[in-house]
């Protein structure tokens, strides 16, 4: 299929229908609004948290109705960006993703599948680049013991702090920013995938440990987890750049505990593979029940150079439709500025119960020196 072509099936696609997460199919199946357990979607509240840590299922001892539904969510997104310093301005379809979740049969095991039909951004040369056709996220989750859990797939290593149920456009440096690989591979596209960052998605394996509290919630307690990410990345590809990549030697050893109660949370993580290294403390709080506030810094090694990075922030509810957010980021490397990024959030839902649909705009401004960057994010949630 040729790009143009791609790109007008995923219009029509987005037309008929649109998601934001899997928040509709359960809100079509339990006959929710997205607010049960979301503060905004797709930020998780308390109630979010304990559903998604129960392997999608409801508190057994407060049982819900459920409908029938297909178990199948898309979400669709227009993006146009402005490079005020470079007088560069580009509005594109940035991504048509399908995606399910839920519980495997009768069985304690959950899976969750996030697939991208269409996938693009803008390159540093300014070209969109096409990686459409692959998987965001594609795992299973096994309960082992009350206690014990295994996660096997491709999966974000860290799990503290969930990027992809950020309301900003853009991940917080302190999480998404990389360790370069210790040797080039064959391709380029395979070098990059060698690289490191806790946020970033690769094919892995996760045995977890976690002490529950006594507040009852399936999500609080102490979280103590290895994981052994994989060099690859899943694919059903539609371009070079979204190839099908698997290297078995595992990156390193990524080591994570942290605290959790409702959406407060403490704790750290570390990283050590071959010549590179990393290690970083994290916490997030919610001040008031208007006020979210969040911080990391970590200390980051490589043969070549050795710098601390940190991500600050905070986000104010409004309304139940409206958020706005500051975040700073900033790293020690020399030549590196601070860049300040200024969002909000508006999520309008809409339709019936067994419809159950929403329109999402997100807008943010990168304030750093020579690189002033809005961006806007369009979505259609079904």
């Amino acid at each position: 299929m040729n790009r143009r072509r791609l790109l007008l099936s995923s219009i029509t696609v987005g037309i008929l229908s649109g998601e934001l997460g899997a928040t509709p199919q359960f809100a079509r199946k339990y006959q929710v609004d997205c607010s049960y357990c979301h503060v905004a979607p797709p930020r998780l509240n308390a109630q979010g948290l304990a559903f998604l840590a129960n392997g999608y299922r409801m508190d057994p001892i407060q049982p819900m109705p459920s409908h029938s539904t297909v178990p199948l969510a898309v979400w669709n997104t227009f993006d146009l960006e402005r490079r005020h310093t470079a007088d560069f301005a580009k509005g594109f379809p940035s991504r048509v993703e399908l995606i399910s979740a839920g519980p495997i049969a009768s069985t304690r095991a959950a899976y969750f599948i996030e697939w991208r039909a269409l996938s693009q951004n803008i390159g540093g040369d300014r070209h969109l680049v096409n990686r459409s056709g692959r998987f965001e996220d594609l795992f299973v989750r096994v309960p082992l013991s009350n206690a014990i859990n295994v996660t096997a797939g491709q999966f974000r290593a860290l799990s503290q702090i969930d990027v992809s149920q950020r309301l900003s456009l853009s991940e917080p440096l302190a999480f998404s920013s990389s360790l370069p690989a210790p040797e080039p591979a064959r391709t380029s596209r395979l070098t990059g995938l060698r690289a490191f960052s806790p946020s970033g998605r690769q094919p892995a394996v996760r045995l977890e440990f976690q002490r529950e509290s006594s507040s009852g919630s399936p999500a609080d307690g102490w979280h103590t987890s290895v994981t052994l990410p994989l060099t690859g990345e899943l694919t059903i590809p539609f371009t070079d750049a979204a190839s099908f990549e698997f290297e078995a030697k595992p990156k390193g050893v990524f080591l994570e505990s942290y605290r959790r109660r409702g959406t407060t949370t403490f704790g750290g993580h570390a990283f050590a593979g071959d010549d590179r290294r990393l290690g970083s403390l994290v916490a997030s709080h919610d001040l008031t029940s208007r006020l979210a506030l969040f911080g990391a810094v970590g200390r980051f090694w490589t043969p070549a150079a050795a710098d601390t990075r940190f991500s600050v922030g905070a986000e104010y509810t409004l309304s139940r439709f409206l958020i706005g957010g500051a975040r700073l980021d900033d790293r020690t490397a020399p030549n590196v500025d601070p860049a300040l990024f200024l969002y909000g959030n508006v999520h309008l839902p809409f339709g019936s119960a067994t419809w159950r649909q929403a329109m999402r705009l997100q807008v943010e401004q990168r304030v750093q020196r020579r690189n002033h960057i809005t961006t806007i994010g369009l979505s259609h949630i079904f």
